[in-house]
Formats: C-alpha cells, sequence, structure tokens
C-alpha cells in the first residue's frame, strides 16, 4: 500500500491505493515471481511473470496496464486461450482438476514515456498526474502504474528480480537477496515473504550506503549530488524506528530505504519511503516529514486502512510523528502545532468543502488536509487526553499485534481505546467521525465579584453547533498571584459555571492550550498565507512596481488554489469591486485609499522593504506579507513584493508551502524570515479594579 507523506512544505502526498482483499470464488495464489527488465533510452519495461494459483480450474484474473501489449501466456509450457481489455488480463487454466496447483507465464512489454513536471505548480496533487515513467534520469513506477501483472487475491510469496543497465540501480518492496553489476547491466533481487499490497518501483543512478540495526537493513539510495546526505537519514531511521518500535512493537518489514526520485514527489511505500531530492535538501525533513514516513510502517503499510469506515492512518501518523516530535521540544512547541492545526482546518475548509472524517481517503486538496490529517490528529489528541498516556499507547501497541498486516477501521479503534481505558468511547469518537464541521465556543456575559476571602468567576459557554457536541472543555483562570485551570463538561447550547478563585483574577481564557477541536473565532485566527489559500473571493491587483510577468502570477494562484481569481491592474480594476475580494497586491498599492497597514516592524517600498530593521534591496529578495484588508473589516490583503522577475519566478511558487505564516522573507536562494502575528484569542480580560 502506498501512503503519502505529510510534509510542511506540503509538495507531498497521494491517495493511498487500494488493499488487495482475497476476492469471492478467486483460488488463493501461492506465489508470484517477476523478473522485469528496464530500457530506459526507450522507455520500455520488458516483464516475465510466473503467478502459481491453487489447486483450481476455470478462469483467473489480474490487473495489467491497458497500455502494455500481451507477448505470450503458457501454463506448464503449452499456450492458453486469455483476453485482455481495459486493464484486465483473464486467462482460462487447462482442465486437470482442482487438486493440482497451476503456475501462469506471461510475457509483456509496456512503455512508461509520461512528461514529467518541471516546474510543479500544485502541491495538492502530489502525483502531478505521473503514475509511471521511464527516462534516462529515473524511473518512478508506482503501485497503481500496473507495470506487472498483479492478481486479484494477495500472493503468499513474491519475488522480484530487476534488471538496468549499469549505473542505474533499482529498488521495490521487500529484503534485497541480491545486488550485482556485470556485463554493462546491474542485477538486484528482492523478497517479500509477507507481501503486502501492490508493488511500486524506482530506480535511478544510486549511491547506496547501508546500515544495520540488529537484523534490519537500512538503505539510503540518493543520487550522487545528494549522496552527502546519506548518514544524516541512515541515523535518523535508526533513531525513530528504535523509538516507535518502543512504542508500538517491532518493525514490520525485512528493510527500510529512503530513496530519491528524480521529480518532487513523496511516497510511503511498504519497506521504504520516496522523496524527490529538492525534499530530501531541506534541513528540517530528516526531523519532520521523515519520521511521520517511518511512523506510516507501522500504520498504514503494517496495520493497513479498511476505506469502509475512511482512513484513519494519515491523523493517526500525523500525531504520532509530526506532533509528538514538536511535544518532546516544549509543553509550547505542542500548543503551537495544535493550534496551527485547529487554524488550518478554520481557514481552510468552508462548508461546501466539509465533509465528516470517516469520509476521508486521501488528500487531493487543502481542506481534505485539513479534515484528514488535522482533524484526525485532533480527536486521537483528545482520546489521549481523554484516557491518559498508558491506555492510549498500551492500545495502539495491542492493535499494531492484533491487526498486523491486517486492514483495520475507526470502529476497531474504538474499541481498543474502550477497553484499555474501561470507558465506552463510542459516543464521544462517534460524533467526531460521522459529523462534518465542529462546535464554535465561545464566553457570554463573564462577570467577576469578590466572594468571602476571595473571588468568584461567573459566566457562559455559548456552543455554537446542533446538535450540540460533547465535550470536556478546559478554562484558564490567570490572576494576580498565578494561574489556575478549571475543565469544564459541555453537553448543551449554553453552559453556565462558577469558578471560585482565591486570588484577583486578571483574565479568563478558553482552551488556553489547543486541546479541544473546534471552529475558531475570527480573534483567534492569525492572518496567514492560508487564511489566502482558503479565502472564497480573491482577486489580484497588480500595481505599477509589481515585479512578477503574468505567467508567474498565474502560477502563484493556482498554487494557491485560486486559479479562477480576476487578475486586475490597481488604476483599473473595471468590474471588480475591490472591497468585495480578498486582495493579493503584486507590487506596493501607490493609491492612498489601498495603502496596506502592516504590523510593526515590517515596512515596505517598490523596490526595498525593511523587517525588524534589516534592509533588503537585493535583486534575489521577495517579501510575502498577510494584512488587514485596506477597504473592508474581516477581510484580508496580502502583498507580494519580488524586487525582480527573477525573484518573483524563483520564490513564487514556493509560498503556498508556508501556509501556517504571516510574512514571509526569501533572500539569497532560500527562505530566511517567517512568522505568524498573534491573535487575541478568545479571552475576557478584567481591566477594572475591584
Amino acid at each position: 500500500m502506498r501512503v503519502a507523506i505529510q510534509v510542511i512544505i506540503g509538495l507531498l502526498l497521494v491517495l493511498p491505493c487500494h488493499i488487495t482483499v482475497l476476492a469471492a470464488g478467486m483460488p488463493a495464489v501461492e506465489r508470484q515471481e517477476l523478473k522485469v527488465t528496464l530500457v530506459p533510452d526507450r522507455h520500455l519495461l520488458k516483464g516475465e511473470s510466473l503467478v502459481t494459483f491453487a489447486a483450481s480450474s476455470g478462469r483467473v484474473f489480474l490487473n495489467l496496464s491497458s497500455a502494455a501489449a500481451i507477448d505470450t501466456v503458457s501454463v506448464a509450457g503449452k499456450e492458453v486461450h486469455y483476453t485482455f481489455s481495459g486493464g484486465a488480463l483473464a486467462v482460462d487454466l487447462p482442465g486437470g482438476g482442482a487438486k493440482a496447483s497451476a503456475t501462469v507465464y506471461i510475457k509483456y512489454h509496456a512503455a512508461y514515456a509520461a512528461k514529467v513536471p518541471e516546474r510543479p505548480v500544485s502541491s495538492e496533487d502530489p502525483t502531478y498526474g505521473v503514475t509511471g515513467a521511464i527516462t534516462s534520469a529515473g524511473v518512478f513506477l508506482g503501485n497503481d502504474a500496473g507495470w506487472y501483472p498483479a492478481p486479484q487475491v494477495l500472493p503468499g510469496y513474491r519475488r522480484t528480480e530487476i534488471f538496468a543497465p549499469a549505473g542505474m540501480e533499482a529498488i521495490t518492496s521487500g529484503k534485497r537477496l541480491e545486488r550485482s553489476t556485470a556485463h554493462n547491466v546491474s542485477h538486484s533481487v528482492w523478497e517479500e515473504t509477507r507481501p503486502v499490497g501492490e508493488l511500486s518501483m524506482s530506480a535511478g543512478p544510486y549511491v547506496i550506503q547501508e546500515r544495520q540495526l540488529g537484523h534490519l537493513d537500512i538503505y539510503t539510495y540518493l543520487y550522487p549530488q545528494n549522496a552527502g546526505l546519506g548518514k544524516k537519514y541512515l541515523d535518523a531511521a535508526v533513531k525513530y524506528i528504535g523509538m516507535y518500535t518502543e512504542l508500538f512493537g517491532p518493525y514490520p518489514f525485512d528493510k527500510f530505504a529512503a530513496v530519491e526520485n528524480f521529480f518532487p514527489t513523496g511516497y510511503g511505500y511498504p519497506s521504504y519511503t520516496l522523496m524527490g531530492g529538492t525534499v530530501i535538501r531541506l534541513p528540517f525533513i530528516v526531523d519532520t516529514s521523515f519520521p511521520h514516513e517511518i511512523a506510516h510502517c507501522w500504520w498504514g503499510n503494517g496495520v493497513q486502512v479498511d476505506y469502509r469506515e475512511g482512513n484513519w492512518s494519515e491523523g493517526l501518523v500525523t500525531y504520532l510523528a509530526d506532533y509528538l516530535l514538536e511535544e518532546k521540544k516544549s509543553p509550547a512547541a505542542a500548543r503551537d502545532y495544535r493550534l496551527r492545526l485547529l487554524s488550518d482546518y478554520s481557514s481552510l475548509v468552508k462548508a461546501d468543502r466539509d465533509f465528516p472524517l470517516q469520509k476521508f481517503m486521501g488528500r487531493v486538496d487543502p481542506a481534505s488536509r485539513a479534515i484528514g490529517y488535522g482533524k484526525g490528529a485532533m480527536v486521537f489528541h483528545m482520546v489521549r487526553t481523554r484516557i491518559g498516556d498508558r491506555a492510549f499507547f498500551r492500545a495502539l501497541k495491542t492493535l499494531n499485534k492484533d491487526y498486523l498486516f491486517r486492514a483495520a477501521t475507526w470502529s476497531d479503534f474504538i474499541r481498543a481505546f474502550s477497553k484499555t481505558s474501561g470507558q465506552d468511547l463510542g459516543p464521544f469518537m462517534g460524533q467526531w467521525l460521522t459529523r462534518s464541521g465542529g462546535p464554535a465556543l465561545s464566553f457570554d456575559k463573564v462577570t467577576r465579584r469578590r466572594k468571602g476571602g476571595g473571588w468568584q468567576l461567573s459566566g457562559t459557554i455559548v456552543q455554537e453547533a446542533s446538535p450540540v457536541y460533547e465535550l470536556t472543555l478546559p478554562l484558564l483562570v490567570e490572576t494576580e498571584r498565578g494561574n489556575v485551570q478549571r475543565n469544564l463538561v459541555l453537553s448543551k447550547k449554553r453552559t453556565a459555571f462558577n469558578l471560585p478563585v482565591r486570588y484577583r483574577p486578571k483574565r479568563i481564557i478558553l482552551d488556553p492550550g489547543a486541546d479541544v477541536f473546534r471552529i475558531l473565532s475570527a480573534e483567534e485566527l492569525p492572518p496567514t498565507v492560508n487564511l489566502i489559500k482558503g479565502a472564497k473571493d480573491v482577486a489580484l491587483v497588480v500595481t505599477d512596481n509589481c515585479q512578477a510577468d503574468e505567467g508567474t502570477l498565474h502560477d502563484l494562484l493556482e498554487s494557491m488554489g485560486q486559479g479562477g481569481a480576476p487578475i486586475v491592474t490597481e488604476k483599473n480594476p473595471g468590474k471588480v469591486r475591490l472591497a468585495d475580494h480578498d486582495l493579493l497586491f503584486c507590487g506596493v498599492p501607490q493609491q492612498k485609499h489601498l495603502s496596506l497597514d502592516f504590523p510593526a516592524g515590517i515596512k515596505a517600498a517598490p523596490k526595498e522593504f525593511t523587517i525588524d530593521d534589516i534592509r533588503y534591496k537585493d535583486f534575489y529578495d521577495l517579501l510575502f506579507v498577510v494584512t488587514q484588508h485596506p477597504l473592508a473589516v474581516g477581510k484580508l490583503a496580502a502583498l507580494l513584493l519580488p524586487l525582480s522577475r527573477d525573484a518573483a519566478q524563483k520564490y513564487a511558487l514556493k509560498i503556498t508551502h508556508y501556509g501556517k505564516y504571516g510574512y514571509l522573507v526569501f533572500s539569497g536562494g532560500e527562505n530566511r524570515r517567517k512568522g505568524t502575528f498573534s491573535p487575541s484569542g478568545n479571552v475576557v480580560e478584567f481591566r477594572d479594579k475591584q
């Protein structure tokens, strides 16, 4: 099964493929042996397959690319009747009774000449429309490319032998049994004693580095220009495999490999991950996306997803990798990450793009990512908060043991968490899985008064949701001599509270740690790139000092999911009424009524900008900042300020990958500064003296 990697820069992620299950009436498959030869200069694959079906006669079915050509199909050296149409290969097994197994030999060839994007625009479709490509730069054959005849029933054993020109190394799932080069041909053999899903395969001019962790083989297959990163990735693999082994149980496969792709993908396959070279070079990837993929070896590829109740794996792995590593840094880092998940959902998921978590199958756009990854992670966080670490991780370890190489549902997780905690979590988890959206929570009529020797806070929590959610809401009271936290159980639209505290309250904060999944209020949402991406009506305004060509501006809008936004000039917006749109300015607006009010520390002029007294005026400098709309309260405006057309072209497509930030500075070929403006939060402050 292919699992997508969640990365901060957003270059990655795909829909997981289906899990092969025993089809009704189909004979078991004892084994499959594949032998393929890659001919990159002709974009060609030549293949042979031996598939041994258990005692059976009649017709069997296999899946193969509809673009493939069949050379021969035979059983025991004799050609047999077959049909091949629309990617379905049907083979009539010869008679002979049900006691004898039958081995079908298939010889075929197929061309994979898909054009690989050199400058991809969309970050939400990680395939870029490419399922398979055989080129001199590299080979990518995904598990949905149909590059070998896959039986409809998963074989009990699988062996793959790959031949390629010398200098081109290949890798696929399973344990590497052989690797050699002779007579200008490279050769490798891979064995799966417990196959998982359909195969993918990659090849390229790899520099291979190796490490042993007990009996586990760990590899890096990197292009020469990135080979120097091999040790770093090997060290990280050892570290995170060890960490997750302690949490979940033994690593489930025969190897783990970090493999480089020749275009920007991010795929997780059984026993290896496939990442684009631009991604591998990013310094933070090794401690963010990389452990995310390693965790997928247990959750998604080890314990597989039963899609009848939706895809739980992306939310779980986001929580166990991306989030858990932030939690290990500090409580503040963990809180910021949770707030980021809530902000993404509130910014990107509009009513017409929302759906229940149990309907999530895979990421296809920013909204689906915010639901499947972000909301999913928050559900696991709320469960962990409710039942405690011991019960939470004990349930995961038990699930991993009981469902390894089997498909699990959300219901299986509910049962596991309920068993280890002694609580029936069905109603609590069910409300988050079966409903779209979430509750919006706010204070109403909060007062304080002296009571006895102390103080009492009174007020109401209003929940905007129909029907209401049952949840436990943390409240933090900041007093003149420290903080007091209380938990309030909500089960009604309006829930009154009376909180006694010893010292004078200064303010009260709703959900201070961002521990509850909810729709954030406008006051809680900082202006970010994601808010522009999620806006319904964006218009791009070109000023006289805009240093970006029309193609770059179109690419920028496409990358942000705003490809249909109108592009107008500052002097002549035509029929576009600017007050009705969130605005994206290219260049500093010159008309006084359109002047932008930037947060403290940021200044912008047509040919330079300043961040915290650091002046930027070079050819390859660019500023992107999100702020308030100059004409309409509640709407946003963003400024794209490249100091040259080359800077615009170089950095424009990177902006979308920094969705959580409110301002970005690119200089000298990379991102130099990024930050977010602090929101006011859901807070009631007491300023009067009593």
